[in-house]
């Protein structure tokens, strides 16, 4: 065969195996598994079946991130709006010092429950913040990367369509 061919395959193949993986990664994130664990503040393992049957609003983040630290403020707000709702707070940390984030958290006066990704934590993006909404089936209802306000009305009203 002559290099050209063989270099051309060579490169389909690799764009296959790619295509393959980023596919299987898409859909692995769609639904909740029973066995996916966190890392509670006290280094226990908690899985997401512990949320079963609630709303949960899932929050990547890390106490060195601006954009992070500038929407907790509107987190927290929707928060205190909801807190008799059926919804749970999933406030994940990517600080590689897990002590900073809860100390982060006690100063700046937020009453979020703190986690930390466990060894098979799906949620795992490219930016921070990232903020999934799951339905209380578990079901990724939506996604955004970046900062957003999360004390407009329309957000509530988003977030309570999700209770119903």
């Amino acid at each position: 065969m002559n290099s050209k061919l063989l270099s051309g395959l060579g490169v389909i193949l690799v764009f296959g195996l790619l295509l393959l993986v980023s596919n299987s990664f898409t859909s692995s994130t769609k639904e909740l598994p029973a066995n996916t664990e966190l890392v509670d503040i006290d280094n226990n393992p908690v899985n997401f079946s512990s949320f079963a049957g609630k709303v949960v609003f899932l929050n990547n983040w890390a106490s060195w991130c601006p954009p992070c630290v500038a929407e907790m403020p509107s987190i927290q707000n929707l928060r205190n709006t909801l807190k008799d709702q059926n919804i749970v707070f999933v406030m994940v940390s990517f600080d590689e010092d897990h002590e900073k984030a809860i100390a982060f958290m006690k100063k700046k006066g937020f009453t979020f429950d703190v986690y930390f990704p466990g060894d098979r934590y799906p949620y795992f993006t490219e930016s921070i913040p990232t903020t999934y909404f799951l339905s209380k089936e578990g079901k990724v209802m939506q996604q955004h990367a970046g900062i957003r306000d999360y004390s407009k009305e329309e957000m509530l009203i988003n977030v309570k369509a999700l209770l119903e």
